[in-house]
């Protein structure tokens, strides 16, 4: 009964801090544009939701510039990675249409984030060459190679689209394994579960080198990258749960 009311509760004042925040900070985003309020704004949800984040890493990562490649469970990864990468001034890519909602798209252009066009093969590889300009305007970028978050949490075949982008950039590839968000936020649900105290893991993979790859080599890029995230899944399980 306690659980029950506590998430009731917790899922009242997530949807106060939002309908509040959301324009605040867009507003903030529009006068002031640095990347600080969007890890901020998440750093405050993930605080209201009252959830417990593990970082696990295969080595120390310094400070620089790379290509995050993640497994997509549910749209609190996007707030959980703000924070555990706030070190690497990192930007996601986003499907054009989210660019169109008032405040949050507006805030999302002010900074930087990259627009997805989908279903145009043309402007999706315009898309590409401006990920690579991210890139070398000292940007990391965060991708999630499912293009969709998966609603069982098993990690869905791999588009091979946003393998270009390292290989174009000459950029290592992290791999990013994320447990435990669809847990507190499935996909299709608005409802958060979080009547209890959960714990999200993520682990970080070892850096892998793209140097003189070729566009050809993106299937070879795509395998390595799944097979390091499946891995990081495995040992989440085990830290996680």
């Amino acid at each position: 009964m306690m659980e029950r009311l506590g998430e009731i509760l917790r899922n009242f004042f997530c949807w106060i801090y939002c309908v509040i925040t959301v324009p605040l900070f867009g507003s903030l985003v529009l006068v002031i544009r640095k990347h600080f309020w969007a890890r901020v704004w998440c750093k405050g949800l993930l605080k209201v939701l009252g959830v417990e984040i593990k970082v696990y890493k295969e080595v120390d990562l310094p400070k620089g510039i790379y290509i995050f490649m993640a497994n997509h469970q549910s749209q609190l990864d996007i707030p959980v990675l703000e924070k555990v990468l706030e070190d690497y001034n990192i930007r996601f890519l986003a499907k054009k249409s989210l660019f169109n909602i008032p405040f949050f798209g507006w805030g999302l252009k002010v900074l930087g984030y990259v627009p997805v066009e989908r279903e145009d093969p043309k402007e999706g590889f315009k898309s590409i060459l401006a990920c690579v300009e991210k890139i070398k305007e000292g940007v990391s970028l965060v991708v999630f190679p499912e293009g969709t978050r998966s609603k069982d949490g098993e990690v869905l075949p791999f588009k091979l689209g946003g393998f270009l982008i390292p290989i174009k950039a000459q950029a290592k590839v992290i791999p990013v394994a994320i447990w435990g968000t669809k847990e507190v936020l499935p996909k299709g649900s608005l409802w958060l579960r979080v009547g209890r105290k959960r714990r999200i893991g993520v682990y970080l993979g070892e850096p892998i080198d793209t140097t003189g790859l070729t566009l050809r080599d993106k299937h070879l890029l795509s395998q390595k990258v799944r097979e390091a995230i499946l891995q990081g899944i495995e040992r989440l399980k085990k830290e996680v749960e």
